[in-house]
């Protein structure tokens, strides 16, 4: 019985996550978190990460892409990254693939990768507990939230707008030959995911034998493993990840194991180009 009242309780509630570059351990996530409940105590929460490089619009937005598909619609996403609003970073609440994303127009939204938002408001409407310039994600972004996932529209927090600011693509370039991507996240163990997905390289390989090529790293990998199990204690292995995207990583290793994660062996930072080189013809 409890379990059935349980998700009678959640049914029409939905998610709600934040992302952050506060790091793991944030005083003011946890205050963001009281607030949601305060408002909302049947409030869903998800921590999808705290640790995005600080101020780094294009890792938010990267992070965001390949998260989202895991999320039901309705989501709402708090984007606490450069949330501070200016002229340039207007405060938006963007509607992409049936999820709501909320924070500052810093170019994060446009950097996503995805087709054009379904609609964008401002937040002109949204009604505060207090004047709070300095703490947006508590005082504009909580009630537009908590409002977004109780099943409230979005019209009723501000008008349609549009978005601004463009930051880089995150998107690989093809060359000649080669796919040239790059790290675009690091994760605990110290792997390195890049934005070359699987699609890609099949597309552009076309069964070709290839190599993969990191400008500080040793040696080349020339091979993309099923697991992480296909490779040798300590050597670099590649892989597709869950997410589709191309990982390199250190079989058996990560920061606290007796060999170390793929960032620190390979000497792989984050933005630092991969390189997947083809044969230039059939054989």
């Amino acid at each position: 019985m409890e379990d059935k009242i349980s998700f009678l309780t959640f049914a029409n509630v939905s998610p709600i996550t934040l992302i952050s570059d506060f790091g793991p351990d944030s005083l003011y996530m946890g205050m963001v978190k009281g607030s949601i409940l305060r408002r909302m105590p049947d409030a869903r929460v998800v921590d999808l990460t705290h640790s995005i490089r600080q101020f780094d619009a294009v890792h938010a937005a990267f992070v965001l892409r390949v998260s989202m598909d895991s999320f039901p619609q309705g989501t709402v996403h708090i984007v606490a990254v450069q949330s501070l609003e200016t002229p340039d970073h207007p405060h938006r609440i963007v509607k992409m693939k049936g999820q709501y994303f909320i924070g500052a127009d810093s170019g994060v939204f446009k950097s996503m990768g995805l087709r054009e938002p379904e609609a964008v408001y401002d937040l002109s409407n949204v009604q505060t507990d207090a004047d709070e310039p300095t703490f947006p994600e508590r005082a504009l972004f909580v009630p537009a939230a908590t409002h977004l996932a109780k099943g409230g529209i979005p019209e009723m927090l501000g008008r349609p707008a549009a978005l601004s600011k463009q930051v880089e693509s995150l998107r690989p370039v093809v060359e000649g030959n080669a796919i040239v991507g790059h790290v675009r996240h690091v994760d605990g163990r110290g792997n390195c995911i890049t934005d070359i997905d699987e699609s890609l390289l099949h597309e552009v390989g076309k069964g070709r034998s290839f190599y993969i090529s990191m400008r500080r790293a040793r040696s080349d990998i020339r091979t993309v493993g099923k697991s992480y199990l296909d490779g040798t204690p300590g050597e670099p292995v590649a892989v597709f990840n869950a997410m589709g995207l191309l990982e390199i990583a250190i079989y058996m290793g990560g920061n606290n194991s007796g060999y170390g994660g793929a960032s620190d062996l390979l000497g792989l930072k984050h933005q630092d180009p991969v390189r997947i080189e083809f044969q230039s013809s059939m054989l």
